[in-house]
């Protein structure tokens, strides 16, 4: 999957304008703001995304995305360094909304029942050795970038039309909070959806298998999303 996505071109990472809710890896490039810094509480960033690789226009029902999708985090009010101490404290979800014209069901509950694979990922800092590759092959600068999040192996199980939105949210204030899960808890922060897919059926005839669920409860990645900002918040001690 990596390999594919690889070789797309600059041109088709169309950003993703994203919508604000209250409240030394060599590859990966992102400048870091030298300004003097003023300490903020978490809850006074604000932060925006950008989906810097976009998903492809369009995909066959229950067969993997031939493309990862790759997000950029910043801040748009402090200094990326704040903004990254706090990053432990968020998670980025992907869910699917309804695309232009679509006619299928607009419940969420629903949606959410058709999407599949890795749907939670915890901020990468730019300088992350275990960088995506993927990631590592995209120029993500920005003066207030504060890292990235990468949704692989996504899989549409009904054809239609879509859009992947992706949520920032907070699972805790500070990092002696004990985290909660985005399913049961948590507070949205910000929101950024991806350019449409149109997902047909009747899939092509290759050796991958159509995902059906192999019996075991699908978590989206988020006990690997858990272990990961345990072991960042250990190193920063």
């Amino acid at each position: 999957m990596a390999d594919v996505a690889r070789r797309r071109t600059i041109g088709s990472r169309a950003a993703g304008r994203s919508r604000h809710h209250s409240g030394n890896g060599n590859s990966v490039r992102s400048h870091r703001s030298t300004s003097s810094r003023h300490s903020i509480s978490p809850e006074d960033i604000r932060y925006a995304m950008d989906v810097v690789l976009q998903p492809p226009p369009t995909a066959w029902a229950g067969y993997e995305l031939n493309r990862t999708i790759v997000v950029r985090l910043r801040t748009t009010n402090t200094d990326p360094n704040d903004a990254l101490a706090d990053s432990t404290n968020l998670v980025a979800v992907a869910t699917l909304v309804p695309g232009p014209n679509s006619t299928g069901s607009r419940d969420p509950t629903v949606l959410n029942s058709l999407l599949a694979g890795r749907r939670c990922d915890s901020i990468h800092p730019f300088s992350d050795d275990e960088a995506d590759g993927v990631a590592a092959s995209l120029d993500m600068d920005h003066p207030r970038g504060v890292g990235y999040m990468v949704f692989p192996g996504l899989i549409i199980r009904q054809p239609g039309t879509y859009r992947i939105r992706i949520t920032l949210i907070r699972i805790r204030s500070t990092s002696s909070d004990l985290p909660v899960s985005p399913s049961s808890g948590g507070a949205s922060v910000q929101v950024v959806d991806s350019n449409p897919i149109v997902v047909q059926g009747n899939g092509p005839f290759t050796n991958l298998a159509p995902y059906n669920g192999d019996g075991e409860e699908d978590d989206g990645g988020w006990l690997d999303v858990l272990r990961t900002i345990q072991t960042r918040r250990r190193s920063r001690d």
